[in-house]
């Protein structure tokens, strides 16, 4: 049987995103996620070189955006006196060309989200990314509730941010989703810029309002304080946008905030808390310092409370009455940005982190029982703030680029304010803010959010 020139990549591509979805897992020691990132560009390499007409596109900033990033990246990789953290997984020359293949995907999902629109139709594309998006919550769901009614979870393969084992079970610690994923918080990341998409496709088709349900519940059980209050947050803030257009407000914009408390207040009933002192769940740490009595303030308690509700809005209201402060690694981060000369042009994509590495751990260093301990000693640390990197990486005049191409996204969207436009703000927004305290580089659901924003320009 003959397969359609265009179905075939448009069936790639979506394999491509449910591996990255596959974050815990590897093959012959290669993470699955970095697999579907090199899919995209293959992708992008078999349409550029067959020439498919209509292929090619105008996206002169956002690519001299890219070109300016890969320039320095480059330049500043061939200069620097390679000194890699003790534990690094990777070389110095596999890690640079990891962040520049990063970059390539990255205008590589922008292109291929267009073509296919302008192929297709975007409520295709917004289909496909809706379907895959459910289906890896639907498997985050199963390995939450293994866990509670005694079913074998997934076998990891891949080592956890931490650079051990995948500590599902921590002491003490109730049970977080860790879904696919090597952290509830990348779960949370990926998971929700998806469920903007899912609300708008419910405005079509009602069906989507029963299954946005699932995408939501996983990211409930996360208990992401990012995660879940950004959606939060950002659904109010556009509800008064949409009141300010239109001077009236749009019930079905209220619909993902009530979803979110009520799965939060009956999520309650899907909680359990891991008992202490078992070696299993303590790694790297021995057995006797698995003491449930760490948690002494009121921050650790709501964040370890098996009421969820509790956990992350009462914790986020802990956090934001004391200021910005509140957020560890911000206050962490802004004190190693204070003491760096200002930077113009950026050392380049993951050289500022290696230098970071160090640095970060004296910052964070403790004295506990007459001994020093560090947080992620001789481990590559990342900032986890896209700001941040950007800043590091292409220094102001990377970061003002960065500004400008999300003016005109932004601008762009607002002005119009269509249904599509109001829920790709929704989406954007809610990547931006979790970008802020989350994640640092450059993401597939950014770029599709590009793609999608970009081809109603076209389209105009």
């Amino acid at each position: 049987m003959k397969i359609d020139k265009l179905n075939l990549p448009i069936l790639l591509f979506t394999i491509a995103f449910f591996l990255e979805g596959l974050d815990a897992f590897s093959i012959f020691n290669i993470p699955l996620s970095w697999i579907g990132v090199v899919i995209y560009v293959l992708i992008f390499a078999y349409l550029k070189i067959s020439g498919t007409r209509g292929y090619v596109f105008d996206l002169t900033l956002i690519k001299y955006f890219l070109y300016y990033l890969t320039l320095i990246t480059i330049i500043r990789a061939i200069t620097f006196e390679v000194n890699m953290p003790e534990y690094a997984t990777t070389s110095f020359i596999e890690f640079i060309s990891l962040r520049i293949l990063k970059i390539i995907s990255f205008y590589s999902i922008i292109s291929l989200i267009i073509h296919f629109i302008k192929r297709k139709n975007v409520d295709y594309v917004i289909t496909l990314i809706a379907y895959v998006g459910v289906f890896i919550s639907i498997l985050s769901l199963y390995s939450y509730f293994s866990y509670i009614f005694d079913f074998t979870d997934f076998a990891r393969s891949r080592a956890g941010t931490g650079g051990w084992s995948q500590p599902i079970r921590r002491a003490c610690a109730v049970l977080r989703n860790y879904g696919t994923f090597r952290e509830p918080s990348f779960l949370a990341v990926w998971v929700a810029p998806i469920i903007p998409l899912i609300f708008y496709l419910a405005r079509k088709s009602k069906a989507w309002y029963l299954i946005s349900i699932i995408p939501l519940t996983a990211l409930v059980l996360t208990r992401s304080l990012t995660g879940i209050i950004s959606i939060v947050l950002v659904f109010s803030i556009v509800v008064f946008i949409d009141l300010y257009k239109n001077k009236s407000v749009n019930i079905l914009l209220v619909i993902p905030i009530i979803f979110v408390f009520v799965i939060s207040i009956f999520g309650n009933n899907f909680g359990y808390k891991f008992p202490a002192l078992d070696p299993s769940m303590c790694p790297p740490e021995s057995a006797d310092k698995c003491d449930c009595s760490i948690y002494d303030d009121d921050q650790d308690i709501a964040k370890n409370s098996s009421n969820i509700y509790q956990s992350v809005f009462e914790r986020f209201s802990i956090i934001s009455s004391g200021g910005i402060g509140g957020f560890e690694n911000i206050d962490i981060l802004g004190e190693y940005i204070s003491n760096k000369d200002f930077k113009i042009f950026g050392e380049g994509l993951g050289i500022s982190n290696i230098q970071y590495s160090p640095q970060f751990s004296e910052i964070t260093k403790q004295v506990k029982e007459g001994s020093i301990t560090y947080r992620n000693p001789g481990q590559i640390v990342s900032f986890n703030n896209l700001y941040a990197n950007l800043y590091f990486s292409g220094g102001i005049i990377g970061v003002l680029l960065f500004l400008i191409i999300l003016k005109n996204i932004f601008s762009k969207l607002i002005n119009n304010y269509g249904i599509l436009d109001t829920y790709l703000l929704c989406g954007l927004l809610t990547i931006l803010l979790m970008f802020f305290f989350q994640a640092e580089e450059l993401s597939s659901q950014l770029a599709i959010y590009f793609g999608l924003a970009t081809i109603k320009k076209i389209n105009e």
